[in-house]
């Protein structure tokens, strides 16, 4: 199972590295003998920080300066951001989650940003045990995405994000779409437009689908896991912009919604142990952000354009990139 995620979170990343795939599903089988509902509440106490993380990542890199691009201009941007997981979301507590009918050590497991040690060790209800997985030792959350911005009129422009479904091989699909506006406060400010300073206000919504194959048990069909993610955010920025350096700060919100489903057909133990697990894993996991507060820049050089911002919320996040711009 902690392959298993781990592999859902690089995909979710755009990355992938290849895993051993016997590991994987003797990590899974592990996971699904322990029964019900119970393959459901492991899943969810593993994977806890990777929604939070996801959504975090998602709402960040909007913008590249607190004034909204010129009409008719526009920048093409290529960009990463790094969500940090909180140390106290790297581990969780196997007694507190819910578990029915298992016996469960004392101590804590590691999530799956946790430490790279084995967690507490479960008895099932047929007295075999299971070691709760090890974390990845890797307390961040990456996400990349490609973005345009197009200014209109009235001091308005607009972001859109897109990713059209792309084949990932053995490990399934993603696709995301977005789309952000940002307005100018200045032009409606008695006097506004004699300020030192650009105010504008903006919000922004993401959605971001997940699919990854599963071949649990050999030849079966159907075996997979879905995920749709969706992300909000708003924005209150102040900024100055000059010939080749724009600065920017401000204060927010976001929110978001996670949605994961493991679907098919599982097959575990054998002879007259043997049954069959359909669909063992349902859940939505909210996240909310709360108040953040972010601070950016952009570096023109000719055409093109460097990026990086900071939000500091919960989930700190790092965002950073590449682009080319006219008339922004």
């Amino acid at each position: 199972m902690k392959k298993l995620l781990l592999g859902s979170l690089i995909i979710a990343s755009f990355l992938a590295p290849i895993y051993d795939t016997h590991g994987q599903l003797k990590e899974i089988e592990k996971f699904l003998d322990a029964g019900g509902d119970n393959v459901e509440a492991l899943t969810k106490a593993y994977l806890s920080p990777l929604p939070n993380g996801i959504i975090s990542g998602l709402n960040s890199g909007w913008t590249t300066k607190a004034k909204p691009t010129k009409s008719l201009g526009f920048s093409l941007q290529f960009r990463t951001s790094v969500a940090t997981v909180p140390t106290v979301e790297q581990m969780f507590d196997a007694n507190t989650i819910g578990l029915e009918g298992i016996s469960i050590s004392p101590g804590t497991s590691s999530t799956i940003a946790g430490e790279n040690i084995n967690g507490q060790i479960l008895t099932l209800p047929d007295n075999s045990t299971l070691t709760l997985p090890s974390g990845t030792n890797f307390p961040y959350v990456p996400t990349l995405m490609l973005q345009a911005n197009l200014g209109l009129f009235l001091g308005t422009d607009v972001t859109v994000r897109y990713v059209p479904e792309v084949d990932l091989k053995d490990f399934g699909s993603v696709d995301l779409v977005g789309v952000g506006v940002k307005h100018d406060l200045n032009q409606w400010i008695p006097g506004g437009k004699l300020l030192p300073v650009d105010l504008t206000i903006m919000a922004a919504y993401t959605q971001f689908n997940m699919s990854v194959d599963l071949e649990f048990n050999q030849g079966a069909q159907g075996q997979r896991i879905e995920s749709a993610t969706e992300a909000i955010v708003t924005n209150f920025l102040i900024g100055k912009t000059i010939p080749l350096l724009s600065a920017y700060a401000g204060i927010g919100y976001q929110l978001g919604d996670f949605e994961l489903n493991m679907l098919g057909d599982y097959i575990i133990g054998s002879g007259v142990r043997q049954s069959t697990l359909t669909d063992p894993v349902s859940y939505t996991q909210s996240y909310n952000g709360g108040i953040h507060l972010i601070a950016g820049a952009q570096i023109k050089l000719a055409l093109f354009r460097l990026f990086a911002e900071v939000t500091t919320a919960e989930y700190t996040t790092f965002n950073g990139g590449i682009g080319i711009g006219l008339r922004n």
